[in-house]
């Protein structure tokens, strides 16, 4: 039984591998805006001040916003889902278009507002801004007035974009060498994605002590499974020893796409709590994150926008 998560980890890679392609260069996946109504407002006074701690950002929650141009927001309980929003970027707009910038907002989710009137399900929900967030996304001569307001709005997930910072890993704190036991959070993800799969590698070393170029054996490589309470979480309680490789498979277009470090992720004296960067950039975009038909494939020049 013990081999039964990296079987169903192979099948989902040979599954990712056979599904045929996206088009062409020209064309751009992207979610259409999501069939669900949703509301956005200003986060309520006795929430507090908005720091990432929900999903495990801390202080590089502001600092993913500002480097992709972005806000940062929570969401309702609902749509939060457990963690699996955390990181995920939106475009929020007014449907009554008179409130709103006619562009709305762009929103990285970096945290969770409790709210026990969540109804449908969680397929919608709210949308819970800073006052900075909030003015940005309605028109000048109208902030003031929507200001206590929940406005109706659409919404889609767009592709976040980072210019300055590569995919990086954050040790959670609650992993320890000695008991081989390694939780990886990600931060600045690229793409309009979802990780799908992750594992890691000892870091093969030649006679020089330098990394060795050629990739450990499939046998070498160890699964991480998400942690059911944090879906944002990747963990394993058998980590190989030594400075680590990764590797995970990505959303990409209608399939899924493996990416891979060069030479090692983590140093062999890793540190809970700490900060490393992969050296990878997503910017894949997926065909379907927006649940069913509401997404489709656009051409790169078509900015026909449907309400759904």
């Amino acid at each position: 039984m013990a081999a039964l998560p990296q079987l169903l980890l192979t099948l989902l890679i040979l599954l990712l591998a056979s599904t045929p392609a996206a088009r062409a260069s020209s064309v751009t996946y992207r979610c259409g805006w999501c069939p669900r109504r949703s509301t956005a407002s200003i986060l309520p006074p006795g929430a507090g001040a908005l720091t990432g701690a929900a999903c495990g950002y801390g202080g590089q929650a502001a600092e993913m916003a500002v480097d992709g141009g972005f806000h940062i927001a929570a969401v309702s309980a609902g749509f939060f889902r457990g963690g699996q929003a955390c990181g995920a970027c939106y475009q929020l707009r007014c449907r009554s278009r008179s409130a709103c910038a006619k562009d709305g907002v762009k929103i990285v989710v970096v945290g969770e507002v409790a709210d026990t009137n969540m109804t449908g399900g969680g397929a919608g929900g709210r949308f819970l801004l800073t006052k900075d967030a909030f003015a940005a996304m309605t028109m000048p001569d109208r902030a003031a007035e929507l200001a206590d307001a929940a406005v109706d709005v659409d919404f889609r997930r767009i592709p976040c974009a980072y210019k300055s910072k590569n995919l990086a890993v954050k040790v959670e704190e609650t992993s320890s060498r000695d008991r081989g036991y390694l939780a990886l959070r990600y931060l600045y993800q690229g793409g309009q994605t979802d990780i799908a799969a992750v594992e890691v590698a000892q870091a093969v070393t030649g006679s020089s002590g330098t990394n060795n170029e050629a990739a450990p054996s499939q046998t070498t490589w160890q699964y991480m499974t998400r942690r059911e309470a944090s879906p944002s979480v990747w963990r394993t309680s058998r980590v190989p020893a030594g400075p680590l490789r990764l590797r995970l498979v990505v959303t990409a277009g209608s399939s899924g796409k493996w990416l891979r470090t060069d030479g090692a992720m983590l140093p062999a004296e890793w540190q809970p709590g700490a900060v490393y960067d992969t050296g990878l950039r997503i910017t894949d975009v997926a065909a379907n994150t927006c649940g069913g038909a509401s997404c489709s494939s656009t051409d790169e020049g078509d900015d026909a926008e449907q309400l759904r």
